[in-house]
């Protein structure tokens, strides 16, 4: 019995990896500026492929995108975004509404996950270091997919006790990256 099999050419978007057997997750730096000039999305949002883009107009823009991988143990990374592209995208924008660093660990496993800090740095220099910054999700919604380490978050009040969206003014003209460090049990 032959039988035949008909190649097809199909494109298929990428995938965020999932966690593995030996429990490595993916952390990506997430963002939305003031007039959604600069925004890259979620692991888990329809726009994720599109990296660095305008979210107004879902022009991409070219940048250079730095994710990491964590396990359990001591935990120690630094997530970023760099381009000359980043200075005319964000022109005469004010700040941000949300950074944050997307994970793939899963929510119910947040408790597990012990950040002592987060430091944000915009251009190479130290914008902000927040101490054990907030990790959603919040309660009740533990059984979400995915654990975030707020650095900014203009709809989240629990964020926002940490680091008020109001004081960051600044948005990078070459590079921002999120330096993270804790445990994870």
């Amino acid at each position: 019995m032959t039988a035949a099999v008909a190649a097809s050419s199909v494109a298929v978007a990428p995938t965020p990896k999932k966690a593995d057997a030996a429990g490595s997750y993916t952390a990506y730096l997430c963002f939305a500026s003031k007039t959604y000039k600069g925004v890259c999305s979620n692991h888990d949002d329809g726009e994720f492929n599109l990296g660095v883009h305008n979210g107004n107009t879902k022009k991409k823009i070219k940048t250079s995108i730095k994710n990491a991988t964590f396990k359990k143990g001591k935990v120690s990374f630094t997530v970023s975004v760099t381009g000359n592209a980043l200075k005319n995208a964000l022109k005469g924008d004010k700040g941000f509404n949300t950074i944050y660093v997307d994970t793939n660990l899963p929510g119910t496993s947040k408790k597990k996950f012990k950040v002592s800090s987060a430091t944000l740095k915009i251009d190479n220099k130290t914008v902000k270091k927040i101490k054990n910054p907030y990790l959603t999700p919040d309660a009740g919604k533990e059984k979400s997919q995915f654990t975030q380490i707020m650095i900014v978050n203009t709809w989240n009040p629990n964020a926002e006790k940490k680091y008020k969206s109001s004081a960051l003014k600044k948005v990078p003209t070459k590079s921002m990256a999120v330096t993270v460090s804790g445990t994870l049990k």
